[in-house]
C-alpha cells in the first residue's frame, strides 16, 4: 500500500475516533408536579446510537428507565426531552438522573448526575403506596 494512502487512512480513522458519538453540550432536569423534564443538546452526532435515560434514588446507584434514538444531525446542535412521568410511584423525594450517551459500535459515556426533588401530590403518592401493596 502507498505510504501517502495508508497516512490519510490513518487520519481518517483518528479522526472519526475522536468525534465518534455526541457531544451533550447542555443537560438539565426541571421537577414539575407529578414529573421531571430532562432537556439536552447534542451536537456533532456522528456514529449515535442514542441516549440511555437513567434514574435513581442515589447517586451510585442508577437504572435505566427509557431509551432515545438519535435524530443523527452532525453539523447542528439537537434539542432532545423525555418526561418522567413515573416519579410519583416511589415513595422517595430526590431522583438522580444521567444519560448514558451510545454509540452504535457500543461505546458509551455518561453525562453528569443531575439531583432534581419533583413536587408529588398527595393523592398521587397515596395511589402509589396502594399499587405497591399489590405487586
Amino acid at each position: 500500500m502507498n505510504k501517502r494512502i495508508l497516512y490519510i487512512f490513518i487520519c481518517g480513522a483518528m479522526v472519526s475516533a475522536l468525534w465518534a458519538g455526541a457531544i451533550v453540550s447542555e443537560f438539565r432536569a426541571e421537577p414539575g408536579r407529578n414529573k421531571v423534564t430532562l432537556k439536552w443538546q447534542a451536537e456533532a452526532e456522528i456514529n449515535l446510537k442514542g441516549f440511555e435515560i437513567e434514574r435513581g434514588l442515589s447517586k451510585t446507584e442508577l437504572q435505566k428507565i427509557d431509551f432515545v434514538e438519535a435524530k443523527g444531525n452532525a453539523t447542528a446542535k439537537t434539542e432532545y426531552s423525555f418526561e418522567d412521568n413515573s416519579v410519583f410511584k416511589t415513595e422517595a423525594r430526590v431522583y438522580y438522573y444521567r444519560l448514558k450517551i451510545m454509540d452504535r459500535d457500543g461505546a458509551f459515556t455518561f453525562t453528569n448526575v443531575l439531583e432534581v426533588n419533583p413536587t408529588i401530590s398527595g393523592a398521587r403518592a397515596t395511589w402509589g403506596s396502594i399499587k405497591a401493596m399489590f405487586r
